[in-house]
Order: structure tokens, then C-alpha cells, then sequence
């Protein structure tokens, strides 16, 4: 596996001689040196290691050095100091070593720190994620870390994951973004995603992954009630499209981020960090959002009219998906003219029949014979009253 890039290598300052005081005060003649008896070195001022060691001096190293060139070269990533101790124990100089305590589960010795000296003027500091090499040259240095990084460096763990989304946070005028990864379940197989959304919904599913992936800028409108599956399906679209897109959330409370100036330079700051990729904004329950303008909402109406047409469209690139629970007929009507809007679907309940096919492949049983919602078949209790809205799957 390709180990974490290398740093440039690094100089150590030489010891900072004025930490160099008598151990006594006592007078003394003008041009009278003192001698080793009555002086004490404080070396914790060198930082011959890293600046997190400067109570464990490390003097070997500073010794052996002197006032002679000294450099050092580090590298980042996740070391087995077990095999390391095991298989350069003579060259073991000094060593941290953790106890298991009473309680511990584990019954096993850890190693914190090893320092290995493998000649007069080369030494090599490791823990769990760092490895410092100290030689009289940098290409030496250099040469001591990347020879143990190749040896010791302990293999990536590959775990298999869904989509991943990134919560947007305005806090005291500052954007910020908290990443969130789903789990591998939220992916369905084609099986699975007919059973979850009746006849018919794979082969809309294919057809917006075609316009989502075309297009850079535009809007779709994800219509339904509660529990119809609304959220579910963005789990498993962020999931399909992970390595071609990056999902954004915008919650509720923070709508009205979309009007902030800032906006705009966090999401030039986001295409020059990640020019790779789409980008697609979430707005979940957006139905005040949506809504013919009104006092109360004529910011964030216009706020999604520029970011999905015109030239602010061309210039931010962002793809913005808006769930709803209200009807079409109440969203502004600009917000639906062609061009601008990609895509317009209706998130409906699902008749006895798919219900059933959905329910068995769970190992669940349905109550009676009438239309449900997803949340109803997944929940362990259903409700005694539930009205119907109309066929399977997405409105075309």
C-alpha cells in the first residue's frame, strides 16, 4: 500500500545553550569557567524530539550528535509497534510500554514509544501513527522512515460503506461542513428497490441517475407523505452516485443559509477542493421554501430560483433536490418552469399488493388488506386508521 506522502525533511535547532545555568549560585572570577560540578543542563529546551516530547528529552540523540549536523524526517500512518519491538530488540534503545489494568478486557502488553539506534549517529523514534528518523543527513533520515514504513506500516482496513453526505452549519457567520457516512444497508439492490417502491420505480430510478449525472445545475421536487420513502431513496442515491458526487444537507432550522452572501464563497471554496465532483444540495421538508412567495419566504424562493437557472446557476453548479410533503399545486410557479426543474415525482403509498411482496420478504405479516406506507411496513405496530393516496410507486 502507498504510505502517507513525506514530509520535506526538517533541520533540528541545535540546543538552546542558554538553558545551560550553575547549579549553585556562587561568586566567581570574571574569566573563571565553572566546572562540570557546578553546572547543570537543561535539555528539555533542545526539542530534540517532536515538541509533544519536550519532558523526555530523548539525550542519547543530542549526545551523539553534539553540535554536528543533525536531521530529522517524519512520515504519518498507522505502525505495528508490536512486530517492530519484536524484530529490532537489540537495537531497542528505549522504550514506553502500557500496562492492562485489572479491569482490562484485554490482557495483552502495548507499546507507546520505541526509540531504536542502528549506529553511532542514527536513531529512529515510532509511535502507533508517527516515525521519526534522526541521521546526520536527510537523505539518511529519510531513508531510516521509509524502510520502516515499508516494513511495519499496518495494512488499511476496507470497509464496505454507503453514500456519504455532508451536514452545512452556520455558525457566528462562518459556514461549515460535518461529514456523515451511511451505512452499507442503505444501498439497495435492483430486487430490493422494486420490492421497496412497486412496478415501475427502477426504471425511473435509471432514467433520473441519466439526468442527475448530464446535468450540472437544476432542481427536483420529491413529493409524498411521511414514511413513503422520500429519505430512504436519497440514502440509496447518495450511495449509487458516492464517487462521482458530493451531497450537501441543509437542515430545516438552517434554510435560510440560502440567501446568506457567504453562500456563495463557500461553495467556490467547495468546487476548488473538490473539482472532481457534482454537487448536489439536500433540502428536506422544504415545503415553506417552495411556496408561492410571500412575506415569509420571498428569500428563499429567490434563493433557489438563482442556484437553479440563470448565470449564478452557471457559475455555483449545484444540483438541489427538495422533498415536500405539501402538494405541487401549492409550489411557486417559477420554480417549476421546464429548464429549471429536472425532475418532478410523487412518492406514493403502496397498494395491499406490493405491500405483501414487501412485508414476506421481510418475515413480517400485514394486519389487513389496505394500502401502506414504507414506514408502516418496517414498523412492528401499524396504526388502526390510514387513508389512501392513490397508486404504487412514482407519479410519471
Amino acid at each position: 500500500m502507498n504510505p502517507e506522502p513525506l514530509t520535506s525533511t526538517e533541520a533540528i535547532a541545535q540546543p538552546d545553550f542558554k538553558h545551560i545555568q550553575p547549579a549553585v549560585e556562587m561568586p566567581t572570577q570574571a574569566n573563571e569557567p565553572l566546572s562540570p560540578a557546578q553546572m547543570t543542563c537543561n535539555l528539555a529546551g533542545a526539542k530534540a524530539f517532536a515538541g509533544d516530547y519536550n519532558n523526555d528529552p530523548h539525550a542519547p540523540i543530542l549526545v551523539a550528535f553534539g553540535g554536528g549536523g543533525l536531521h530529522m524526517c517524519r512520515l504519518r500512518g498507522t505502525y505495528d509497534l508490536d512486530r517492530m519491538a519484536a524484530e529490532n530488540t537489540p537495537q531497542m534503545l528505549r522504550s514506553i510500554r502500557r500496562l492492562p489494568s485489572k479491569d482490562s478486557k484485554d490482557p495483552s502488553l502495548e507499546w507507546d514509544d520505541l526509540t531504536f539506534q542502528f549506529g553511532t549517529r542514527s536513531f529512529l523514534y515510532a509511535d502507533e501513527h508517527r516515525l521519526f528518523g534522526y541521521a546526520a543527513s536527510p537523505e539518511e533520515a529519510e531513508s531510516l522512515v521509509r524502510n520502516f514504513s515499508n516494513r511495519y506500516e499496518k495494512p488499511k482496513k476496507t470497509e464496505i460503506t454507503g453514500g456519504i453526505f455532508n451536514l452545512i452549519q452556520f455558525e457566528s457567520d462562518h459556514i461549515r461542513t460535518k461529514e456523515v457516512v451511511l451505512g452499507a444497508q442503505t444501498i439497495l439492490t435492483p430486487e430490493n428497490f422494486s420490492l421497496h417502491y412497486g412496478e415501475g420505480s427502477l426504471e425511473w430510478h435509471q432514467k433520473f441517475l441519466l439526468k442527475i449525472t448530464a446535468r450540472n445545475s437544476g432542481l427536483s421536487i420529491f413529493e409524498g407523505r411521511p414514511g413513503t420513502g422520500k429519505t430512504f431513496y436519497l440514502r440509496h442515491l447518495m450511495g449509487e452516485l458516492k464517487d462521482s458526487h458530493r451531497f450537501y444537507f441543509i437542515p430545516t432550522s438552517s434554510m435560510n443559509i440560502l440567501s446568506k452572501p457567504e453562500f456563495i464563497g463557500f461553495w467556490s471554496d467547495q468546487h476548488q477542493q473538490h473539482s472532481d465532483r457534482k454537487f448536489v444540495v439536500i433540502l428536506e421538508d422544504s415545503d415553506v421554501a417552495l411556496m408561492t412567495r410571500g412575506t415569509d419566504n420571498r428569500e428563499q424562493v429567490s434563493a433557489i430560483l438563482n442556484l437553479t437557472d440563470g448565470m449564478l446557476a452557471d457559475f455555483l453548479n449545484l444540483q438541489i433536490i427538495c422533498t415536500i410533503n405539501c402538494s405541487a399545486s401549492e409550489i411557486d410557479s417559477a420554480l417549476l418552469r421546464p429548464g429549471r426543474l429536472l425532475s418532478h415525482r410523487v412518492f406514493n403509498r403502496l397498494n395491499h399488493r406490493d405491500a405483501l411482496r414487501l412485508a414476506q420478504s421481510l418475515g413480517k405479516t400485514l394486519p389487513q388488506a389496505r394500502d401502506f406506507s414504507l414506514a408502516e411496513v418496517f414498523a412492528d405496530e401499524q396504526p388502526s386508521e390510514v387513508r389512501s393516496r392513490g397508486p404504487v410507486g412514482f407519479a410519471q
